[in-house]
């Protein structure tokens, strides 16, 4: 005995894993994009935060020479740099300038101060200006 069966099957199932396969890989495309600029992200928030923090460090340096504890003349050099070599600022510099004005009998100082700190391609620029007066 012998039992022919002509049907014709259609299948639901092959399209289907291969519509949610594809729908998955964009997701996790999505989500390696996502994750990928939120590193980038944090990377130049160091960066910023590192180099804003180089010049302050610099401006504190001039501020130091220019005020010393010996007590001594301020001196405003013309111009000076530092460059920083702690884990915290590895890669870091600093660049620093002094102008000192005489306005009416006293002494003024305005101390700019750049930090430049680099990581690879990613590089931060901060700038802080002082101003000071000769007690």
């Amino acid at each position: 005995m012998s039992c022919k069966h002509s049907q014709h099957q259609n299948g639901f199932s092959l399209p289907a894993a291969i519509f949610i396969l594809v729908i998955m890989a964009l997701l996790a495309a999505a989500m390696v994009s996502l994750l990928d600029k939120g590193n980038k992200s944090v990377t130049q928030e160091v960066l910023s935060t590192r180099a804003f923090f180089a010049a302050e460090s610099g401006a504190q340096f001039v501020l130091g020479q220019l005020f010393s504890l010996n007590g001594g003349a301020a001196n405003c050099s013309a111009s000076s740099s530092l460059t920083f070599n702690s884990n915290g600022f590895a890669g870091c510099s600093s660049s620093m300038s002094c102008v000192s004005r005489n306005i009416s009998g006293e002494i003024y100082f305005t101390i700019n101060s750049t930090g430049t700190c680099a990581a690879g391609s990613d590089r931060a620029v901060r700038e802080v200006e002082l101003q000071a007066r000769n007690p």
